[in-house]
Formats: structure tokens, sequence, C-alpha cells
């Protein structure tokens, strides 16, 4: 039990600061780095047992979108009311990556179902979120169907490349610490 609560802590903040760095574009005079925010949920609700992770991972979403918005002169465009549509967005994300972790485990056989599964993910959390944008924020006064999809066929790709940018680095260190581990005599056997 302390050993799941320390790994935990110490995935979350490491979720947590690659966040910071790629929701914030820090280092975007450097190189930029495509947000993470999609994966992380995903990785949380895959490896992290804690239930607060997720409201403090998404509590920490909102506070870095205030202070990109308020400090570093960003438009706030994005800041309606259909923002909140971001809560079912990222627990669709959770939520497929738990679903993941119980029914499919962290096999190496299992990758192609948890991959799966965070693309069907991904695509609700899209349709959630950006749908909810163009429906709800008042931005689009005449919304609809036809409208929104080029938007989803325009905005749904870059996403989809990093997140799946970012599960490859999870799955590429989870493969790493799984060869780095010690095995137990029964588990040579």
């Amino acid at each position: 039990m302390v050993r799941q609560t320390r790994f935990d802590f110490a995935l979350f903040a490491a979720l947590a600061a690659v966040m910071l760095v790629t929701r914030t574009h820090w280092i975007s005079h450097v190189v930029h780095l495509p947000d993470t925010v999609w994966a992380s949920f995903f990785l949380a609700g895959f490896y992290i047992r804690a239930r607060l992770a997720f409201p403090a991972l998404f509590l920490l979403g909102f506070a870095i979108d205030l202070v990109v918005i308020g400090n570093k002169g960003s438009t706030s465009f994005c800041f309606t009311p259909a923002y909140w549509m971001l809560l079912p967005a990222y627990g669709a994300m959770w939520l497929a990556g738990r679903f993941s972790a119980r029914r499919f485990g962290a096999s190496a056989r299992a990758l192609p179902a948890i991959v799966g599964t965070m693309l069907v993910a991904l695509v609700a959390a899209k349709l959630l979120s950006s749908g909810g944008f163009y429906f709800l924020s008042g931005r689009f006064p005449d919304a609809s169907v036809a409208g929104f999809l080029p938007r989803m066929t325009r905005y749904f790709p870059p996403m989809l490349w990093s997140t799946l940018i970012w599960a490859s680095l999870a799955i590429a260190a989870h493969a790493l610490v799984a060869l780095l581990q010690p095995r137990t005599d029964d588990e040579r056997a």
C-alpha cells in the first residue's frame, strides 16, 4: 500500500510537471512540445489508484489555463461556459485508462487493446471538448453538425498525434522499468 502511494505520488508529480511544461509552453522559444493533457489523463487513470488524482489533475489544468490567460497574455477565447465540457472529456480519458488497467493489465500482449481503448476515448474526448465548445460557447451563432465536422477533421489529428507521442514515451518508459526490475525466482521459471 505504501509502495503504491509512493508510486501514485511520483507519477502524479511527473505528469503534473510535463503538463506544466507543455501546457504553458515555457520552452516554446527553444522547442515546441505538443500538449500532453490527453495522454496524462489516460496514464493517470491507468496507473494511479488514488481517486483524488483525477480532480487534482483537472484543477492543475484549470490553474495552468488561468495563469496562461492571466499572466502570459494568451487569449481567453476558449474560456466560456463550455470550458466545463473538459471535465467529461478528461473523464473519458481517465476512465479509459482505468478500464484498460483493470481489463487488460500492463502486458505487451495487451498493448493493441489498450491503444484501441485509448483511441476510442480520444474520439469521445474530442467530441465532448470541441463539440461542447462549438455548440455551447456562444462563439458560433449558426452552429450545426455540418459546420462542426470540418473543425473536427482540422483539430483532431494534432490531438491524436500528440497523445500518441506521449503515450509512446510512456510505453517505452514502462518497458524500460520492467526490464530493469530484478526478477524473483518464480518469475524466471
